[in-house]
C-alpha cells in the first residue's frame, strides 16, 4: 500500500472527486435548473488548493447554460469552475451571475514554449513560420480549430508589426479566427509571459 506524502494533495483530489459527483447530483435533482440548487449545497464546495487556486464551484446556480444546455455543456462550466485563479475572481458574493459562454474565453492555462516544436523556425518565411507556432500554442485552449491569425488590424505577423510580439518581448497579441466560421467566431488573444517563465494565454 502506498501513502500520498503530501497531505494536502490528498486533500485536494478528495474534494476534486466529491465535488464532481456532488455535481452530477445537483444536475439530476434540478434537471438543470441550476438557480434551484440549495445555497446549502453550494457552501460544501468552496475550498482553496494547495497551490492557492480556488473552487468557485459555489457560483454554479448562478451560472446561464441557456435552454437547450446538454450535461455535457454543464460538465465544461463545472470544470471551468472547480479550479480557478483567485485573483482574476472577485467576491462570490458580489457575483450577481456567470455568463457560461464568456465563462469558456476567460480560461487562463498556461503552457511552456519550450515543449512545443520551435523547428517551425528555422527555416522559411519567418511571417508564416511565426503564425504556424501562434496556431499551434491557441490550439492547446480552444479546441475547436485555430484558422488565420492577425494583428488587430487584420494583417498577418510580418516585420512590420514585429511579429506580433510587443517591444519588450513579453507578450504576443492579436486576433485568431476559427477554423470552420472565421466571420462568426474570431477573438482577440494576449499571451503573456508570467514571473515563473510560463506563458499564460488568455482570450
Amino acid at each position: 500500500m502506498s501513502y500520498d506524502r503530501n497531505p494536502k494533495f490528498g486533500v485536494d483530489a478528495a474534494f476534486s472527486e466529491g465535488a464532481r459527483r456532488v455535481a452530477d447530483l445537483l444536475w439530476e435533482n434540478t434537471r438543470g435548473e441550476l438557480s434551484a440548487i440549495p445555497s446549502s449545497y453550494l457552501e460544501t464546495l468552496r475550498h482553496e488548493f494547495s497551490d492557492g487556486r480556488v473552487s468557485m464551484l459555489e457560483l454554479i446556480d448562478r451560472v446561464d447554460l441557456g435552454p437547450e444546455a446538454t450535461y455535457d455543456d454543464y460538465c465544461e462550466v463545472v470544470d471551468a469552475l472547480l479550479s480557478v485563479d483567485a485573483e482574476q475572481w472577485p467576491e462570490p458574493s458580489s457575483v450577481e451571475s456567470v455568463s457560461a459562454e464568456r465563462l469558456k474565453y476567460e480560461l487562463e492555462p498556461s503552457a511552456d514554449f519550450s515543449e512545443l516544436d520551435t523547428e517551425d523556425f528555422a527555416e522559411g518565411d519567418m511571417g508564416k513560420k511565426m503564425e504556424s507556432f501562434l496556431r499551434k500554442v491557441i490550439g492547446t485552449v480552444y479546441m475547436d480549430g485555430v484558422g488565420k491569425i492577425t494583428d488587430n488590424n487584420g494583417r498577418a505577423p510580418s516585420e512590420e508589426n514585429n511579429y506580433l510580439l510587443s517591444e519588450d518581448g513579453k507578450e504576443f497579441s492579436g486576433m485568431f479566427f476559427d477554423k470552420q466560421k472565421p466571420r462568426e467566431k474570431h477573438y482577440p488573444f494576449t499571451i503573456s509571459e508570467k514571473s515563473d517563465g510560463q506563458w499564460s494565454i488568455r482570450y
